[in-house]
């Protein structure tokens, strides 16, 4: 009985240490270039902007490669410049060859970002249940974005996923299409904005079109 009783400890302790190895710790914020990742669990596919990604993650950047990563729970923004590769650590990259541009985002903003769909995902069953909005008003998650905007470089789109991902919990569609074809009329002066549109757009158009 005692010998069942540690094998039962042994295979727990083991679920517990696969689960933190796939646990989703940060998000590719923005990619220019090409990127490859290697998964924790031996997968491998193209590293694309609005990726989670897990402890153990391996990025291998390209030559004139830019990823921006943001980390949940430290709320660390790296930029890491290839050509070279990155592993994903519970709070931060770390790489043999490249150092990466890092800066403190607000936790609200992390907290926020955790919950931006992927593609084909949308509403509660596309997000990780939260037990609190981060803006309970459109007027608060604005004045948060625009807050969060005066801080961040010009083509760091971040604060735009940040209030696309607030529109959808709230599910302020109407609003988050006035928004979308805004970002649209900024396209020339900032083509960043065209992988949020790509993005956002038809999880809108599909949450829309699916209602309540």
């Amino acid at each position: 009985m005692k010998r069942l009783w540690m094998m039962g400890l042994l295979m727990l302790g083991w679920c517990q240490f696969a689960f933190a190895l796939t646990l989703e710790v940060g998000m590719l914020t923005q990619v220019a270039g090409d990127v490859s990742i290697a998964t924790s669990s031996g997968g491998k596919h193209p590293g694309i902007a609005f990726l989670k990604v897990a402890v153990g993650d391996k990025l291998t950047l390209g030559k004139d490669t830019r990823v921006q990563i943001v980390y949940f729970d430290t709320s660390h923004q790296e930029l890491w410049k290839g050509p070279g590769q990155v592993e994903i650590n519970a709070g931060e990259g770390h790489s043999q060859t490249l150092k990466a541009e890092v800066k403190k985002l607000p936790p609200l903003v992390a907290r926020q970002l955790i919950k931006t769909p992927a593609s084909g995902q949308h509403g509660a069953t596309g997000m990780v249940t939260v037990r609190s909005l981060s803006s309970d008003t459109i007027e608060s998650l604005e004045k948060q974005y625009q807050e969060f905007k005066t801080t961040a470089a010009a083509d760091d789109t971040t604060p735009e996923v940040f209030l696309m991902t607030g529109l959808l919990e709230m599910k302020e569609y109407e609003q988050a299409t006035s928004v979308l074809n805004g970002f649209r009329a900024k396209l020339s002066a900032n083509p960043a904005l065209a992988a949020v549109v790509d993005h956002f757009d038809p999880l809108v158009k599909q949450a829309t079109t699916a209602g309540p």
